[in-house]
This record gives C-alpha cells, sequence and structure tokens, in this order.
C-alpha cells in the first residue's frame, strides 16, 4: 500500500486526502472499543475483572465511587509486567478550571444554595480537596499552580504521561489508586488523590488473549453526584462499538440511568456511529432474599427463577420502546444475568451459570473477526476499489 500511496497524484482534492489518511490508518491496529456504562456500584470494576480473569485489577467493593477517571482495559502484548499509562489534562487546562472553580465558591458564598447548587459545591469541594487537602480554602487559584503542590508528579508539569510498571496486578492497583480513585477518606493519614488532574489511564494486562485487539473502556457511574463524572459517559458512548449496559439486577427495568444509556447508544447506532450491539448486562445475580429452602438445591432454583425474571421484565421494557426498537436487529440487544462473585468463588453456581464465559466468548470472537490481517486486507480492498472505480468514472467522462 505504501506504493500506491506513492503513485497517488499530487493533487490536493478529497478524494488524494481521504485515500492517503485511509492508508495511513492501515499501518495502526485498529482496536474495537468495548464501552462498560452504569450506575456507580453496579459492579462495572468487579464485572471487567472477571470477564477478563484479573480479579484485583480494577478497585471495587467500596461504598463510595472509586473509579473517577476513565480506564482503558487492553493487552499488554510487548511485555510480560503490568502497565498503566497515565496521561493528564495540560497546565493550562488545570489554571483555567481552578479559575472556574474558585469563581463558582465566590459567586455562591453568601447564597442560600438549592439542591442543585449545593451539589455542586460538593463536587467542588471534593476536587480541590483531593489535590490539596485544606489548603485550597484561604488560596488564590494563582497560588494553587504553584509547582510544590505537584512534585509527586513531575510529568503533569513537563506535560508528560506517567508509567507505571508492575509484577502484578494488585500492586499496579495499588499504585494506580491515587490517580483513579476519590475517596480522600482512605487510611488515617491525609493523602494526595490526583484523579482531578488525570485525562485517562490506559491499563495493560500481560499477554490476555482477550484483549489482544479489544479495549474495554470502564467509565465512572452514571447517576453519580458528582457532575462531570456523570457526563462522562456521553462523551464516549459514540466511539464504542459495542455498549454494555450494567445494573444491579434488582433494579434492571426501574432504573432511569440504565435506560437514558441504552436511548443514547441506540440513537447512535441509527445515526450511522460506531456502536454495533448492546449488551445489557444484570449483576449480582447470585443476590437471593430470604428463602425457606436453604439447601444448596433450593437456593440455586431461586438464582435461576429470578434470572429468568430479570431478562424477561428486561425485554419486556425494551419492547415498549418502539423509536428505538427500529435501530436493532434480534442480534444487536441481549440480556444477560452474572454474577462475578460467584465465577470467582463457585460457592452457589457452576461457571457457566454466571453467564461469565458467554461474555469472554464475545469478547474472543470479537478477537477472532478483528485480527490484524483481516482489517489490512479488507481495508486494502476497500482503497484499491474507490481508486479503481475514480479511474473508472474519469474515462466515462
Amino acid at each position: 500500500m505504501r506504493l500506491v500511496q506513492q503513485r497517488l497524484p499530487n493533487q490536493d482534492n478529497n478524494l488524494n486526502k481521504f485515500l492517503r489518511n485511509k492508508i495511513s490508518d492501515l499501518e495502526t491496529d485498529k482496536r474495537v472499543l468495548v464501552g462498560v456504562f452504569g450506575k456507580t456500584g453496579a459492579g462495572k470494576s468487579s464485572l471487567i475483572n472477571a470477564v477478563i480473569g484479573e480479579k484485583n485489577l480494577l478497585p471495587s467493593g467500596s461504598i463510595s465511587a472509586c473509579t473517577s477517571v476513565m480506564i482503558k482495559v487492553e493487552a499488554n502484548m510487548k511485555s510480560p509486567k503490568y502497565e498503566a499509562d497515565i496521561e493528564f489534562i495540560t497546565k493550562e487546562e488545570w489554571k483555567d478550571e481552578l479559575w472556574s472553580l474558585k469563581n463558582f465558591l465566590g459567586d455562591n458564598a453568601d447564597k442560600g444554595n438549592d439542591q442543585d447548587e449545593e451539589e455542586d459545591y460538593c463536587d467542588v469541594d471534593e476536587k480541590l480537596s483531593a489535590v490539596y487537602g485544606e489548603e485550597w480554602r484561604n488560596k488564590s487559584h494563582e497560588d494553587l499552580m504553584d509547582n510544590k503542590y505537584f512534585k509527586e508528579i513531575p510529568e503533569f508539569l513537563l506535560a508528560k504521561r506517567k508509567i507505571l510498571t508492575c509484577e502484578s496486578a494488585k500492586e499496579l492497583s495499588a499504585k494506580c489508586a491515587k490517580y483513579t480513585k476519590n475517596d480522600s477518606k482512605d487510611g488515617k493519614e491525609r493523602k494526595r488523590w490526583y484523579w482531578p488532574l488525570v485525562k485517562c489511564v490506559t491499563v495493560r494486562v500481560p499477554k490476555n488473549r482477550l484483549l489482544q485487539h479489544v479495549t474495554i473502556v470502564d467509565l465512572p457511574g452514571t447517576g453519580d453526584r458528582n457532575k462531570s463524572r456523570d457526563e462522562m459517559w456521553k462523551l464516549v458512548v459514540g466511539s464504542c462499538s459495542i455498549v454494555w449496559i450494567v445494573t444491579e439486577i434488582n433494579r434492571a427495568a426501574a432504573e432511569k440511568e440504565t435506560w437514558e444509556i441504552l436511548k443514547s447508544a441506540s440513537s447512535i447506532m441509527g445515526n450511522g456511529g460506531e456502536c454495533q450491539q448492546i449488551h445489557f448486562i444484570c449483576t449480582k445475580s447470585d443476590h437471593v432474599e430470604d428463602s425457606d429452602d436453604h439447601s444448596a438445591a433450593g437456593v440455586r432454583a431461586l438464582i435461576f427463577k429470578k434470572n429468568m425474571k430479570a431478562k424477561e421484565e428486561v425485554n419486556k421494557e425494551f419492547k415498549k420502546l418502539n423509536k428505538l426498537k427500529k435501530h436493532f436487529s434480534d442480534d444487536c440487544f441481549k440480556v444477560f444475568t452474572v454474577s462475578s462473585k460467584e465465577f470467582l468463588k463457585r460457592k452457589r453456581l457452576e461457571p457457566d451459570e454466571t453467564e461469565i464465559p458467554k461474555l469472554q466468548e464475545f469478547l474472543q470472537d470479537l478477537n477472532d473477526c478483528h485480527s490484524e490481517t483481516i482489517n489490512y486486507v479488507s481495508g486494502a480492498y476497500g482503497i484499491l476499489s474507490l481508486i479503481q472505480g475514480a479511474r473508472s468514472r474519469i474515462r466515462v467522462r
């Protein structure tokens, strides 16, 4: 294809620009993006850990919203180590944000706040306290840009990425915590948490076959009190080929935020976006209420019954959305009831009964269908067809 690129005319028209860009794109491995969306506490991180076989990779299980930044998970095919590539916002972006945050606090200092204003104030407090502790309260935004506050992260000051390399998933998760978590109350000593300065963290898992050509994107929870985290998913959903909508099984059919994501994703699917499939994933399927039958067989039967009911309710709700259904074929929308806990511990259910293996099989199929060779050949064929078509039209003229 390099020879083809060299033989393209030097004319600066739209077709030649398009062809050059397409040929350039062939040199990079196009990854399939699987976006994982859902309300805070729905079990997104636990789901990802279970599916990729790395139970200690992403933080999970906290009462507060653990994930505060976008985390991309993909394979590290070049090294046996676990890696985290941390991309920061620029100093200029943070300076502008500081100015806005401090102005907001000044404008609202003497006002009787309504609920929305109170939540906005809490968001600002949370963000500034993460980076500065209590020092921000009596400092100007210019003072808060002093380099002393960022001495632990010189990469931020130098506009570089920070790379963490570890031998295990657990070690990497611990090192990443200050860049991805918002729990400033963690531990007895006051710590610095740098998630407000982070744009994205890419976590690479060594030699993981399910992630070879697939990137899983773990988003902060929708419906989160922090509005900046709550809005983040809307910026990402359009670039995802696959959307996993994650919700607790007990609230699957009724949760407003869950169905808002479904509507957005389906709208993008219908308007020529990247989205091709939507999976509605009901988590914590092993949770059962008190039952008179405490035998293993009785509990399993109750779990299966509840899971079947959840699938029926979700499909029933989906059928009510006539405007959305026109964007889907039967294969585009699927419902799963999963238990990450049972997949790992196997106390009540066999692995296959947790439906985690179905998601693993799906990821493997994505990898098989998007190998580098297939992508290159199909892309090259499309480019050559465009060139041939253009030449044919010129001859006709």
